[in-house]
């Protein structure tokens, strides 16, 4: 388990609850308050953007006047600053918990820890995110994870039983050697 990990969802426990909850009514507002033949015209990235634009209203019913949240819009992208610590933004991911979608600079930089306008330069930046099953029918995990570049440097599952949010590390272990190259932070040689 990654020391970075551990300083984080510490950090974010107070939230882990509510995120859980919140994309739970989330996705149950997209798949019981949607007609199925709506839902059936409707390709992944329509359907992740409807769960993601309800699991907006979610954080803001949830979080608009909590000690410690801000809710910001830079320049489109929805996020939550939380303590000035960790920033979240809100996504459908892969059991990495890793999202794709086309990636703006905005976006790319997000990811990259790099500093945006409106966002706390020492902010973690984090995605909490939903993972579906094959076919779109139910949740399979809520996860937070650390994007870095084009991987994700750790991920944690959050489980809730009862009222108490848990997490547990779900890191995919790479073998040495196996690691992602990023190409585009590689520095040529010197002449």
């Amino acid at each position: 388990m990654d020391e970075d990990e551990s300083r984080c969802m510490a950090i974010a426990e107070p939230l882990l609850r509510d995120f859980y909850q919140a994309w739970s009514a989330a996705f149950g507002m997209y798949r019981a308050k949607y007609p199925e033949e709506v839902i059936a015209e409707h390709d992944d990235t329509t359907a992740a953007n409807c769960i993601r634009a309800h699991m907006w209203t979610e954080v803001v019913r949830r979080f608009d006047r909590r000690a410690g949240c801000t809710l910001l819009n830079v320049r489109k992208l929805k996020v939550l600053n939380y303590r000035d610590l960790l920033v979240f933004r809100f996504k459908k991911v892969n059991s990495e918990g890793r999202h794709h979608n086309y990636q703006t600079k905005q976006q790319r930089d997000f990811d990259d820890q790099l500093p945006l306008p409106g966002i706390p330069a020492a902010a973690t930046r984090l995605t909490s995110g939903y993972q579906p099953d094959a076919i779109g029918d139910v949740i399979e995990r809520i996860i937070i994870s650390r994007p870095m570049g084009q991987q994700t440097t750790w991920a944690a599952q959050v489980n809730l039983s009862g009222d108490t949010a848990s997490w547990v590390d779900i890191t995919p272990v790479r073998l040495p050697g196996t690691e992602r190259i990023d190409f585009r932070a590689r520095k040529r040689p010197s002449k």
